[in-house]
């Protein structure tokens, strides 16, 4: 699962899955879909921090203030996905409204807002899924090549960080890299955060067939160079499991 940090946990085709019209409206109001997810991602990340303060201890077991860690540990579960897509809807339909003042809009935003109060709800009744050591999504790869005995060909690539426990990160967006006949790839993983112990590398020769090419993780500062061809593998992860919940004055460990 990825982090709440890692981006946008919500894309413009999940409120679509849920308002089939919500594209037609956004373009006849001229509403920034993207705009408004991330104005609901800003106000759930306030929520969230109020709530966790509230919640844990002041530090955390390696003397962080709770302040200052925010919501980077939170990982996206689907119940925090749902509470998203409801209050991104609601801020469209509210612009929507104030753009027109239809009534047809404001029955939307108000349906909208319920529901957002309510999957905000029960979202914090289940849980609000936390991990101990939080390492960020990995940004694109740095791609290349050098003189070797490989094929000309196109090869697709993510990378993910790992921490000591093991655990990686949400991949990386996907990179694409073309070689000539007499090229082998090379893979750089680019900056690492300061918790990355490692990093795996995944590469196909479609994004379909994106599979793990590394056997244990490569050091943070090691590029890596393609052998001969891509093999099948893994497919690249989604990111770091809970460690534990946190639901009204309870932290529930994993398992």
């Amino acid at each position: 699962m990825a982090l709440f940090t890692d981006g946008p946990a919500i894309a413009p085709s999940d409120l679509q899955s849920v308002e089939s019209a919500i594209f037609s409206v956004a373009n006849i109001e001229g509403i920034d879909i993207g705009g408004k997810i991330s104005l609901a991602q800003n106000d759930i990340a306030n929520q969230l921090t109020l709530f966790l303060l509230k919640r844990l201890p002041l530090r955390d077991p390696q003397g962080v203030p709770r302040r200052n860690l925010g919501v980077s540990d939170v990982v996206v579960t689907r119940p925090l996905r749902e509470w998203h897509v409801h209050k991104a809807l609601a801020l469209i339909y509210r612009d929507a409204y104030n753009n027109q003042l239809n009534d047809r809009y404001r029955g939307k935003w108000a349906e909208y807002e319920q529901l957002a109060r309510e999957t905000g709800q029960n979202y914090l009744r289940i849980g609000v899924g936390l991990v101990a050591d939080p390492i960020t999504k990995a940004g694109g790869p740095v791609l290349s090549a050098i003189a070797g005995n490989g094929a000309g060909a196109t090869f697709f690539v993510q990378v993910a960080w790992v921490n000591k426990s093991g655990e990686e990160s949400a991949a990386s967006d996907m990179s694409q890299f073309t070689t000539s006949d007499g090229q082998q790839l090379v893979v750089s993983s680019g900056n690492a955060p300061a918790n990355a112990m490692g990093w795996n590398i995944y590469a196909g020769a479609s994004p379909q067939s994106v599979g793990l090419q590394n056997s244990t993780p490569i050091a943070v500062n090691d590029s890596w160079t393609l052998p001969t061809g891509v093999q099948p593998g893994a497919p690249p992860p989604g990111g770091q499991q809970p460690t534990w919940y946190v639901m009204d004055q309870h932290v529930i460990e994993r398992g």
